[in-house]
């Protein structure tokens, strides 16, 4: 950076002539000042009036997309901040870059009330890129699949024949009741509930 006017930042990258880009496209650097090295894009090498046409946010965003196929293709969870809501779900910003968050992919139940999601910082995993647009979905719901797989696969390897648990009736139907055995669902015949028989579940459960 070899110079800086109220309204813009005047950059040397070693061409014939410098080039100028705006001051707003540096606001979220705090005591910006001459000597300072910046990322920017080449947009024109030469514009109708013969100036460097430069852009900081065109070099963030290629930044950012570069980061997000990355993760994408490693499968890392990163953290993003959902900025608005949209048709259907939740803009998440992203490495500076804005992403898709659809409402099937919130959580793992069934979410109605976007709003309360709005300006909240969250975890998340990039599901879909579209590298034509430059577009990528986000889910946090992915997540908390895979904790919940992660819990389940761990109770499956305690699990021995003629183990005594105990479990948390989560469903009742006239053939038994599904059990809750800490992240694992397990299903209780009618049979099985009591010595006596019973026409249903309910009388017992």
């Amino acid at each position: 950076m070899v110079g800086l006017t109220k309204t813009d930042v005047v950059l040397n990258i070693g061409f014939k002539s410098d080039g100028l880009i705006s001051l707003n496209e540096f606001r979220d650097i705090p005591g910006l000042a001459v000597g300072d090295t910046v990322e920017v894009m080449v947009v024109e090498k030469e514009d109708r009036e013969g100036h460097l046409n430069l852009s900081r946010r065109q070099a963030r965003i290629t930044r950012a997309w570069e980061k997000i196929v990355e993760v994408h293709k490693t499968g890392e969870v990163i953290t993003g901040t959902v900025t608005s809501k949209t048709k259907g779900g939740l803009i998440v910003d992203v490495f500076g870059m804005e992403t898709f968050l659809p409402g099937s992919q919130i959580d793992v139940k069934p979410v109605t009330d976007y709003d309360q999601f709005v300006g909240k910082t969250m975890e998340f995993k990039v599901v879909k890129i579209n590298e034509t647009i430059k577009n990528a979905v986000v889910s946090h719901k992915a997540l908390i699949e895979s904790d919940i797989e992660a819990q389940r696969a761990e109770i499956m390897s305690k699990l021995e024949k003629g183990q005594v648990l105990e479990g948390t009736v989560k469903n009742i139907t006239d053939f038994g009741a599904f059990m809750d055995l800490g992240g694992l669902d397990g299903l209780l015949y009618i049979t099985d509930i009591s010595w006596g028989r019973i026409s249903h579940p309910s009388e017992v459960l």
